[in-house]
């Protein structure tokens, strides 16, 4: 037989990712096999195995390789921050939880590694992983916050980094929601935009 190209074998493995993660977001991390997803993928599952160790190595490489999209919200509301910080903020959080709901990647992505946190195996190289994206997106956060301070939109002595984990909490409560919610009186889309805007107008409401 002759030996996989590198290009090849680079397909083979994002095939695998892929495959994994619409496998673990729609039936569980614990309900789906190496077998399944190799199965799935079209490969042996000796193929599966010479790309990935084990199901927390495979788990760890789908944490490297795909994160929620709030570093294309940031850019895109960071030049409005000037003008209202907090209405930049609601923006930012608003847009991203809209994408996590819209593109199927993204939905995915939040999932297996927020919805169904609960069943992520504990391993120090995934913890160190999503730890660092959440400080990201604290950070992104924070920066909005202060720079409603500066503003007077929200007081001076108000801690923004205790705030920031707030609101993140607030944004992924209601993504859970809209994810798991069967009401179809409403879109999600306006869901979302109703919780976020209300979580910030109770911080505008704090302003001296």
């Amino acid at each position: 037989m002759a030996r996989r190209s590198r290009e090849e074998a680079e397909q083979t493995r994002q095939l695998l990712l892929e495959t994994a993660l619409r496998h673990y977001a729609t039936y569980g991390i614990h309900q789906t096999s190496l077998k399944a997803i190799a199965a799935d993928a079209g490969v042996t599952h000796g193929a599966l195995y010479w790309h990935f160790k084990n199901r927390d190595d495979l788990i760890v490489a789908l944490a490297s390789t795909y994160t929620l999209p709030f570093e294309r919200a940031y850019m895109e509301h960071l030049q409005a921050i000037d003008q209202d910080a907090l209405s930049a903020l609601a923006g930012f959080l608003t847009d991203t939880a809209k994408v996590v709901l819209r593109e199927t990647q993204a939905s995915f992505t939040f999932s297996v590694f927020y919805q169904r946190r609960a069943e992520l195996p504990e391993v120090p190289a995934l913890n160190e992983i999503l730890q660092s994206e959440r400080m990201l997106w604290l950070d992104y956060i924070d920066r909005f916050l202060k720079q409603a301070r500066k503003q007077k939109q929200i007081r001076k002595k108000t801690k923004s980094q205790p705030m920031a984990e707030v609101l993140l909490s607030q944004m992924f409560g209601l993504l859970i929601l809209c994810l798991w919610s069967e009401d179809e009186s409403a879109p999600v889309s306006t869901l979302i935009a109703t919780g976020i805007e209300n979580a910030i107008r109770g911080l505008d409401a704090t302003k001296d």
